[in-house]
This record gives C-alpha cells, sequence and structure tokens, in this order.
C-alpha cells in the first residue's frame, strides 16, 4: 500500500512539472510551481527526485517508456499491406501516438538542448521508416536511387509539422495523408 502511494504521489509531480514546462515553458516550471500544482510541499519533491534535473529525467524516462511500445507496435502494424498504403497506416498512427503525448512532445521540444537523457525514438522511427520504404523499393514503387534519403525527409517532414501544429496548439494526426501524398508525388 505504500509503495503504491508513493508510485502515485511521483506520478502527481512528473504530471504537474510535464503540464508547467508544456505550458509555461522550463523558466515557469520551478520546483516550487511544481509542487504547488502537485499539491504536495516542495520538501516532498526532494523526497522523490535529487533536483529538478532529476525530477526532468525521470519525465523522460517515464513518459518515452510509455511511448515506445506503441511507437513500435504501429512500426510493426500493417507489414502486410503494399507500400503505400502501409506508408500512410504507419505515419498516421505515428502521429496518433505523437498526439497523444503531446503535452510531453511540447517538453521534449522546449528542453532539447538540456539533452536530459538519450531517446530512441528517432531511431525506432528511421528503422520503422526505412523497413517501409525497402518493401517499397521491392514492390517498385519507390526508385532505389531514393531508398536513402526518403526515410529521412520523412521523418524531417514528420518532425517539423508536429513542432509546428505543437507551437500553433492545433493537432497533427490530419496531417498524416497530405505529408505521405506530397512526399510520394515528389518521388514519382
Amino acid at each position: 500500500m505504500r509503495s503504491q502511494l508513493r508510485e502515485t504521489v511521483r506520478a502527481t509531480i512528473l504530471d504537474a512539472a510535464e503540464e508547467l514546462i508544456a505550458t509555461r515553458g522550463l523558466v515557469g516550471a520551478g520546483l516550487l510551481p511544481i509542487a504547488r500544482r502537485a499539491g504536495v510541499a516542495v520538501g516532498t519533491l526532494y523526497n522523490y527526485f535529487a533536483d529538478r534535473e532529476a525530477l526532468i529525467a525521470a519525465l523522460f524516462e517515464t513518459r518515452r517508456a510509455a511511448m515506445r511500445p506503441r511507437l513500435l507496435e504501429a512500426a510493426h502494424a500493417g507489414a502486410e499491406l503494399a507500400f503505400e498504403p502501409r506508408l500512410r497506416r504507419f505515419v498516421r498512427e505515428l502521429l496518433e501516438v505523437f498526439e497523444l503525448h503531446r503535452k510531453f512532445l511540447a517538453v521534449a521540444i522546449e528542453s532539447e538542448h538540456l539533452k536530459p537523457s538519450p531517446s530512441t525514438t528517432p531511431q525506432d522511427v528511421q528503422a520503422a521508416l526505412a523497413e517501409i520504404v525497402a518493401a517499397g523499393v521491392a514492390e517498385g514503387a519507390v526508385p532505389r536511387a531514393h531508398a536513402e534519403l526518403l526515410p529521412l525527409v520523412i521523418s524531417g517532414a514528420l518532425r517539423a509539422i508536429v513542432m509546428r501544429r505543437i507551437a500553433e496548439h492545433k493537432p497533427f494526426v490530419g496531417d498524416a495523408d497530405a505529408i505521405v501524398s506530397i512526399l510520394l508525388d515528389g518521388i514519382r
């Protein structure tokens, strides 16, 4: 029971930190505002985290751990589909995962310069895109000459759309088909 309560308090603190960083930025997310948002005393934060940097690192660790299974699931979904429908499905599902974790992505963008912990997300996305593009090459839908660059271009477009839509406070899932159409029309 005690460990369950401890985990609940920790999660509440992390939620408060995520909310404040996402809405106010790093400057507006000091320990006092985080403690207030979480409904705990500042001293309580130190029972869970050594300092603000440790709190942010824990936030990154827990949120990435929550996102990764869904990202990997999206990467492997639709393997039986032809190249274009598979790519469209992956991009849509990837953006759906990102939408579910929108606040965390805002935090990640805000604190990108800190590099609180290494992320496997870019590598996971690149690997999935490389696999899908390789299937497209085998199918004849993607010229072999574009096989190396296309995953980079797609991931760059996804990053740009996510960053822009977060800044605009707009959803980005609806952009999935347009992104794929623009890119595929370009390689055709």
